[in-house]
């Protein structure tokens, strides 16, 4: 189980459409109350959170039918990319990710104020002036940690999933530490948190750059009260060139010593069948388990 700490319904990435500010703030508001007063479906909630959390997501990846998503993208509840489906198809399939249906969503400026009041802060806009290449890849983050929450749940876990600008860490206003997913995998007292990167260049100075970043904020216990949990996270790296493994592994051997856990592994592959199994554990140099029921026999 996943746990979440206009006249125009749609978006074209790189600019803010004009449906998009065709409401006045009050009228978001006012709009977004009605919504509320007439009630929202379990479903409808879920879709909320899941944009909270992940900002943009396929209808795949939502588990809605159309039919579904373009009532609440009617309601201006989620707003729906215009990029043709096709091409969003073929291009994540160019990441080996299979996908029926591409069409791409995000929240709506009204699901965005109800977002808001539900988890009493505010959704990131950052999402609406990504370009198309951006916005793709925030989707195959958001399907690897979609996979791992599938996959907790087969084996007895919860996950908490923490939007990506509440995962921010910062020392008074300088950002320190920016992972592309946080998540908490919990089964009763047990807690295993994980921060997750995925890298689409071949570089290896960014990926050295990383651990640099992840050692600072470990060793500034920032990540205490901005995170709420007991132990710094485990950071698995997922990445398209071997060159960014790495890169990891020439910035653990600086880091002395070396205060945080690596996990890495190639993008190849992740979708298969087990592929969410198989890590590098990069401070070992060896091959190693990373999720709890696999360390446990759960």
């Amino acid at each position: 189980m996943i746990v979440l700490n206009q006249n125009l319904s749609e978006v074209d990435g790189g600019r803010r459409p004009t449906a998009m500010s065709s409401m006045t703030p009050q009228q978001i508001k006012n709009e977004a109350a009605v919504v509320m007063r007439q009630g929202l479906s379990s479903q409808a909630w879920q879709v909320l959170d899941l944009l909270f959390a992940g900002g943009v997501m396929t209808a795949d990846q939502l588990g809605m039918t159309t039919r579904t998503l373009r009532r609440y993208a009617n309601r201006r509840i989620i707003a729906r990319y215009i990029w043709p489906s096709k091409n969003i198809v073929h291009e994540l399939e160019e990441y080996g990710l299979p996908v029926e249906n591409g069409k791409l969503y995000t929240l709506g400026i009204v699901g965005a104020e109800i977002a808001s009041i539900r988890h009493g802060k505010k959704p990131s806009a950052e999402y609406l002036a990504y370009r198309f290449e951006r916005v793709l890849r925030r989707v195959i983050v958001n399907e690897i940690v979609l996979r791992i929450a599938a996959e907790a749940e087969s084996h007895g876990w919860d996950m908490v999933w923490t939007a990506k600008q509440e995962a921010r860490l910062f020392r008074d206003d300088d950002l320190i530490l920016e992972p592309d997913a946080f998540i908490r995998l919990e089964r009763g007292d047990e807690e295993f948190p994980l921060l997750l990167e995925v890298h689409h260049e071949n570089k290896r100075r960014r990926a050295i750059q990383k651990v640099h970043e992840y050692e600072y904020a470990q060793e500034s216990d920032l990540w205490q009260d901005a995170w709420d949990v007991r132990s710094f996270p485990t950071i698995l790296a997922v990445f398209q060139d071997k060159i960014v493994g790495e890169g990891y592994s020439n910035g653990v051997k600086e880091a002395t010593p070396v205060r945080c856990d690596y996990h890495g592994r190639l993008l190849e592959g992740i979708w298969e069948k087990g592929g969410m199994d198989s890590w590098f554990h990069i401070n070992a140099q060896r091959k190693g388990n990373v999720f709890p029921w696999l360390r446990d026999g759960a």
